[in-house]
């Protein structure tokens, strides 16, 4: 059985931890814009959603992350790699829809 390097297991705890914080700071975007009249309602759901699903797949991510120390198998590796994809894809998603509202403004 393959495993997983310790320094590769140490970047993806860094890049599990700020996959947290990126997504901690698109859910205080999606907050900020709640009192904002100027956006409509739909938006601002939108954003908030994409900002849900990141930090759900970022907790994940982290989970995985963390279990890769007692289990370092490529394959629990590779749950984690594709939790990092969709927190990623959730991020990419929640940044076009804001970009949408600015051109709007």
């Amino acid at each position: 059985m393959h495993e997983v390097s310790k320094p590769t297991i140490e970047q993806a705890q860094k890049h599990a931890q700020q996959s947290i914080e990126h997504s901690k700071k698109i859910q205080e975007l999606a907050k900020s814009l709640e009192t904002n009249d100027q956006i409509e309602p739909e938006e601002k759901e939108r954003i908030k959603a994409f900002a849900e699903t990141m930090h759900e797949h970022a907790q994940q991510f982290q989970d995985l992350v963390d279990r890769l120390t007692e289990d370092p198998s490529t394959e629990l590796y590779s749950e984690a790699i594709t939790e990092h994809i969709k927190v990623n894809e959730a991020h990419i998603k929640a940044i076009e829809e804001f970009q949408k509202i600015q051109q709007e403004a």
